[in-house]
């Protein structure tokens, strides 16, 4: 549908108001999958604490973390390229 991107399972089809939303899921991702749960905690998130992009941002490390030692469905990375697997 125009105007809309898919960020993955629980940021699908996030419109123009939630694209930061949609990064900030996407950069939890990638920040969970560059090294391990101690290298790279959740407790780093960047964003202001209680806020809808941190809570995206948490989701994406969540996704991440859920799936160390495998790799992420497609369907759960919408728009995200994939990432390869995730170390422990």
């Amino acid at each position: 549908m125009a105007g809309q991107i898919s960020f993955g399972s629980d940021y699908a089809n996030a419109g123009a108001g939630r694209i930061r939303d949609g990064r900030a899921y996407a950069e939890g991702v990638l920040y969970r999958v560059s090294g391990t749960t101690v290298s790279r905690p959740k407790a780093n998130n960047p964003l202001e604490s209680g806020s809808a992009a941190a809570n995206a941002w948490d989701a994406g490390w969540d996704l991440a973390e859920a799936n160390k030692g495998g790799t992420i469905d497609s369907a759960d990375l919408g728009s995200l390229a994939p990432v390869g697997t995730i170390l422990a």
